[in-house]
């Protein structure tokens, strides 16, 4: 066979899933498990979602409403937007996709910051944009001086998490107002805030980037996190009429499917289930900050549902990690820069619980 892959795809990693949990279960024989590795919401799902599915399964025959007029109504209503300045797919890192492969071409370049979320970078590379990442603060936070230092004119997307995964770390209002006034109106600065809901609870003030009056600005959000749907695969993009439009084209035709609408839309109208979420992740996140301090393990405060902790190296991390899932404790050892870091998801009281009673076994 001797069709060529082009070079940009040839050069990208593939995922290596790891084992399922039951072959975990099975190989290590654990009386009990914590989940703590991938940031979901470990409370479950709302009832009202699962309903909504059940009612629409009856019409899984036809194709799902193209532009899920219902969802956006319900999203626009929620959100104070208008439902032309909303865009639905499966999951933000679909929309991050649509937003790279709508506007980018040619020299156009992706600019970000090392130590973020691994995927987004691999979306640039999948569209063949060459990807810019600027190394992160002291303070394992993005490093807006540098990001803004560093554009030039092939500069078309800026990409910044709030907060972000894995690391935590957050920008103020402030940091973003003085960074938006230096960017100019032809680049887009796509802001994801898949943990927004959380990290309002835990910082009142923490900023929302659909207050800012910056046409050039995309906000992602997602049901994954607090919503609690992250196996049905939804999330939605909030900016100009004119750039949702653009991506729109970009765009699966029957994406996000029916059964996701429909979750979406009956997580929407679960306001009990949200708060549940929310509640449950303050308290976990201050629970462990007050074990971390007793043990002595270092960390990064969080505006989302996980805290990243520091290790002296990557060896530590690899004999941390290895102890903890010895006793069914499952967490995220990081890649580089951040190969010396842990992340940790806030899990159920009894998961946060059985990860300490793991850590203070052999620290």
């Amino acid at each position: 066979m001797n069709i060529q892959i082009p070079d940009h795809i040839a050069a990208i990693k593939s995922y290596q899933p790891g084992k399922t949990i039951p072959q975990l279960q099975e190989e290590h024989g654990w009386e009990k498990v914590a989940i703590l590795w991938n940031n979901e919401n470990t409370l479950g799902y709302s009832p009202k979602s699962k309903q909504a599915v059940i009612d629409a399964y009856d019409s899984i025959n036809y194709y799902p409403d193209p532009i899920s007029a219902d969802l956006k109504k319900g999203l626009a209503a929620r959100l104070n937007k208008s439902e032309k300045e909303i865009i639905l797919g499966n999951g933000s890192e679909s929309v991050l996709m649509l937003a790279i492969r709508a506007l980018c071409s040619g020299e156009d370049e992706f600019l970000t910051s090392e130590g973020g979320f691994v995927i987004i970078y691999n979306w640039a590379r999948i569209n063949n944009v060459r990807c810019v990442a600027m190394p992160m603060t002291d303070a394992y936070g993005f490093d807006l001086h540098a990001i803004k230092n560093r554009i030039n004119r092939n500069t078309k997307v800026i990409y910044l998490a709030n907060c972000n995964n894995p690391t935590g770390t957050s920008l103020t209002k402030a940091e973003l107002d003085n960074f938006m006034q230096g960017i100019p109106d032809h680049i887009l600065v796509i802001i994801d805030e898949a943990y927004f809901e959380y990290s309002r609870a835990i910082d009142p003030e923490f900023p929302n980037s659909l207050e800012m009056d910056y046409p050039n600005i995309l906000t992602l959000r997602t049901f994954s996190k607090a919503y609690g749907i992250a196996g049905v695969r939804l999330g939605f993009g909030i900016g100009n009429e004119k750039i949702i439009q653009a991506m729109a084209k970009a765009k699966l035709t029957f994406e996000p499917t029916a059964l996701a609408q429909a979750a979406g839309l009956g997580a929407l109208n679960d306001d009990e289930f949200l708060s549940k979420t929310i509640e449950n992740n303050t308290t976990g996140l201050h629970y462990f900050y007050e074990e971390f301090n007793r043990l002595g393990v270092k960390y990064v405060k969080s505006y989302g549902n996980f805290v990243m902790t520091v290790w002296k190296d990557k060896e530590e991390v690899m004999q941390v990690f290895d102890k903890l899932m010895k006793h069914g404790v499952l967490v995220r050892p990081l890649m580089p820069p951040i190969e010396h870091c842990i992340r940790i998801s806030i899990g159920r009281p009894e998961e946060n619980e059985h990860c300490i009673e793991a850590l203070e076994q052999f620290l």
